[in-house]
């Protein structure tokens, strides 16, 4: 079991306080080599599965998350450089002050979009978009918990002591809508919950523990203004971005009034299908069989099912694995649709098949021109390993990466935690640009 630190507190003293927690065990949490960065906010412990992490008052109060190891190696890849190993000169440079867009297409049950909002710069936006009622229900749920409620925002114990939910400076926006679509022909609907909303109702609401009528109907009236605002900014930016995407190549002063035209007609054309403002980042988590999820099926056997995260349905296996993958390809196209020039995507599954994995992505490769790899590396990232540590393997193209809890054979290595596949990808400034997808196949 892993736990997340929050950014803003005193990680020392959160860690003594967890050792106190955990059988009051010097030994416990553990760091996770690999991974962490405390200049970058990036803390992850490892803690015994026995604990009850539920009854924890760090996790009570907000200050720890429980969050899978490796679905936080996918968040740091995809916000930071830290482990990548390319030269950067066609990737946008983004300065650790301005805001960036971020899109988690498959958000659900929300606590990599909480952390997102915590490492991102002050003024971001992070958008969570999941199809199903449930789990977005759910992802509120933790949102109001770790960035809007007074009592348990763990923020309110940061060193930082201007710090608050009120002071929040990432903005998070939930959509209950198709991943697949979102954002597409004019269709973009189904916000059903924004943090800045939230926390004015928050405030207005005194002691009450739910909103009445009145106050769901202006939360209901503020979420339309703000989706038709997004909309309206869409609109208003996509053809002067897409007019100098087509013609940034060119030579200053030498572009005539028909070239113009004719690139923002061009323009016009390739963005007909995007109805709102183009992100910096997307993380597409996508739907798979989580054949990789070894640790979390044997804690099930083990267990009596909880309601608290919603099942997932349908159950991928053999008989449907085509419908499966055929998602997965709709998704990782939807991600890179609304990724601007120049931004980066990661793609992961908690499945080890490469069918879902490489296959997939190999798939978009070949059918845009302007996708590429960025390689990661976890293992050279970790400057304490004096070798590669046995569960990070490489995946089948080069720069992508695996988390194989089943090539952990001694005690001394941390465990991973599920398996898990990540490949974290470009989209070029000039879409002529590109190299044969077969040429990075290991």
């Amino acid at each position: 079991m892993f736990i997340f630190i929050l950014y803003s507190l005193d990680i020392k003293s959160e860690v003594q306080k967890s050792q106190l927690e955990v059988n009051n065990s010097k030994e416990c949490p553990l760091p996770i080599p690999w991974l962490n960065s405390k200049q970058h906010g990036i803390e992850f412990f490892a803690i015994p599965s026995a604990f009850n992490l539920n009854r924890s008052q760090s996790f009570q109060s907000g200050r720890v998350y429980g969050m899978d190891v490796t679905s936080g190696a996918a968040v740091g890849a995809l916000l930071l450089d830290l482990y990548d190993d390319v030269d950067r000169t066609d990737i946008a440079s983004t300065k650790d002050d301005i805001p960036l867009r971020v899109l988690d297409l498959c958000c659900a049950p929300g606590l990599k979009l909480c952390m997102m909002a915590d490492l991102l710069p002050p003024s971001s936006m992070v958008v969570g978009v999941d199809i199903s009622s449930q789990r977005i229900s759910l992802c509120k749920k933790i949102i109001k918990k770790y960035h809007i409620d007074e009592a348990t925002c763990g923020h309110k114990h940061s060193k930082d002591k201007t710090i608050t939910p009120s002071k929040s400076s990432t903005t998070i926006r939930l959509y209950c809508t198709d991943s697949t679509t979102f954002g597409m022909n004019n269709t973009q609907e189904g916000l059903v919950f924004d943090s800045n909303t939230a926390l004015l109702e928050n405030e207005s609401k005194g002691k009450r523990k739910r909103m009445n009528k009145s106050a769901r109907a202006r939360e209901k009236r503020r979420l339309k203004e703000l989706q038709q605002r997004e909309e309206g900014d869409a609109n208003d930016n996509s053809n002067e971005q897409q007019i100098g995407d087509s013609l940034s190549r060119q030579e200053p002063n030498t572009t005539t009034a028909t070239e113009k035209v004719q690139a923002s007609s061009t323009s016009k054309q390739k963005r007909d299908d995007v109805t709102l403002q183009t992100f910096d980042k997307v993380l597409v988590d996508a739907e798979c069989s989580s054949d990789g999820a070894i640790r979390h099926r044997n804690i099930d056997k083990q267990q009596p099912s909880s309601s608290s995260m919603p099942s997932r349905i349908p159950t991928w296996n053999d008989t449907n694995m085509n419908e499966l993958i055929d998602l997965q390809k709709k998704l990782i196209e939807s991600g890179f649709r609304l990724l601007k020039r120049g931004g980066i995507m990661v793609y992961s599954t908690c499945s080890l098949s490469s069918m879902q994995n490489e296959q997939v992505v190999l798939w978009l490769l070949n059918k845009y021109n302007d996708a590429y790899i960025i390689p990661v590396s976890f293992n050279s990232y970790d400057k304490s390993s004096l070798q590669d540590l046995p569960f990070i393997e490489k995946g089948s193209i080069h720069g992508t990466v695996r988390f194989n809890p089943l090539n952990i054979k001694e005690s001394k290595y941390i465990l991973p935690g599920s398996g898990f596949f990540l490949a974290k990808i470009g989209k070029r400034y000039d879409s002529h640009k590109h190299d044969c997808p077969a040429s990075i196949l290991t």
